[in-house]
């Protein structure tokens, strides 16, 4: 199995696990109270805005994994 396929099924364990989808909506449900509340300081916006722009490039590489190991897959198959 190769360093891809791995790397998938790790990403994929991850994006299905309840535990893991928990806590990051639980992380985004804090940071966009922080968004919504009138009285927070620019730091805090800077820093909720960092965190959620962090966890979407977390999920989006995660997704990568999976499509790669999805696209090695298929070449394996073709040969």
């Amino acid at each position: 199995m190769s360093e891809t396929i791995r790397k998938a099924e790790r990403s994929e364990a991850l994006r299905t696990s309840k535990i893991f989808d928990e806590f990051l909506c639980e992380t985004i449900d804090e940071q966009t109270k922080i968004f919504q509340n009138a009285d927070a300081k620019i730091e805090e916006i800077s820093e909720a805005h960092a965190i959620i722009r962090a966890l979407g490039k977390m999920k989006a590489k995660m997704a990568k994994a999976v499509n790669a190991a999805k696209h090695e897959r298929h070449t394996q198959r073709k040969k």
